[in-house]
């Protein structure tokens, strides 16, 4: 499941019959014979495709204010280990500006190997529906109702990992008793998640949540916490140059001999059968366009503790279709299931 960007290409008008833009790479003579240049004939970003990629691995793993509204107190520490499972639409299409139709995720990541070649296949076949998420997670209460927290996590089938932090700010931290005791907690907080182990594209997210949670006693060393919050969500992605041909190297088919001082375009010490530098690759090379997202999202949860020893489950969800205020985004809502299994000290 590591992200493969450069398969999500779209191919370029007037191809000669039979060929693509990745033929065409690696042997240039194609266009040629049919009357066009190289350089016409370049692959092109699947723009759409990317955006809604990066939107589903951004809701996955975005802050998720896993915690009550509650803080640990000035005095205390919690450490915890959490799993969540995010939910993408693995089998989901989008419809590129010049029709291709694009399954973003089969094509967009890593298959399995082929034992026959020891290769990896050129399409996953079978991308995971649940992206796994596991994360070592800490956090410290301060004075005044503010709580710090930092997370680092690893997600499962790739080779990618997630770090981040959190603030927290509980309003109305403090009333035990009386009157004031039955009113609930409230807290307001923020986040930042990033990727990291990803050369292909820059991901981070970052989340601005109210939540209002209230502890219920359950006896002297024991108590259940439900919570319940909304968050606005923020992705943001962009995309490093991403080499739509890499199994031919730009430099060597051209025979580079540096940079023309007037031009700046590639001096090229081999040509084509008509004269022309053989530099078509090197337009091959391309950005997608920056990715913005802004989603809507409840969470509902309840925490359970006994003396030092506490156990956590929450679940987030899409309140509103993420398409309503992202164009291009095309999959359905997502939720994420997060358990947690912690110990305060």
């Amino acid at each position: 499941m590591d992200p493969t960007p450069e398969r999500l290409v779209l191919q370029p008008p007037n191809l000669p019959a039979g060929t693509s833009c990745q033929g065409i790479a690696l042997n240039p003579e194609l266009a040629v014979k049919a009357g066009l240049k190289p350089n016409d004939l370049a692959c092109r970003p699947a723009n759409l495709s990317f955006r809604n990629m990066v939107s589903e691995m951004g809701f996955a793993i975005a802050p998720n204010s896993f915690y009550p509204a509650r803080t640990t107190g000035v005095g205390g520490f919690a450490l915890s280990f959490e799993a969540s499972y995010a939910k993408i639409n693995a089998d989901q299409a989008v419809k590129e500006a010049d029709g291709t139709s694009v399954q973003y995720w089969h094509q967009g990541t890593r298959g399995s190997i082929d034992p026959n070649k020891n290769q990896f296949s050129t399409v996953n076949n079978s991308p995971d529906g649940l992206l796994q998420i596991y994360s070592l997670k800490a956090r410290k209460g301060l004075p005044l109702g503010f709580e710090l927290a930092a997370s680092l996590g690893y997600i499962g089938n790739t080779s990618m990992w997630v770090g981040g932090g959190d603030i927290n700010w509980s309003l109305l931290e403090g009333f035990r008793k009386g009157a004031p005791g039955i009113i609930p907690d409230v807290s307001v907080g923020g986040g930042v998640r990033t990727l990291t182990g990803n050369s292909k594209y820059l991901l981070t997210t970052a989340a601005f949540d109210v939540k209002i949670s209230k502890p219920i006693p359950i006896a002297d060393s024991a108590q259940l916490t439900p919570h319940i919050g909304y968050q606005r969500l923020f992705i943001f992605g962009d995309s490093n140059i991403i080499d739509a041909t890499p199994n031919v190297d730009a430099l060597s088919q051209c025979g580079y001999q540096g940079a023309d001082p007037v031009k700046g375009t590639p001096v090229c010490n081999n040509k084509l059968s008509t004269g022309a530098d053989n530099n078509g690759d090197f337009n091959n090379n391309f950005t997608f366009q920056k990715v913005r997202i802004h989603r809507h999202r409840g969470m509902v949860g309840l925490n359970y503790r006994y003396e030092a020893i506490y156990l956590g489950s929450q679940f987030i969800i899409d309140l509103t279709d993420p398409a309503d205020e992202n164009p291009g985004i095309v999959g359905a809502r997502q939720w994420i299931l997060n358990l947690e299994a912690g110990a305060f000290f």
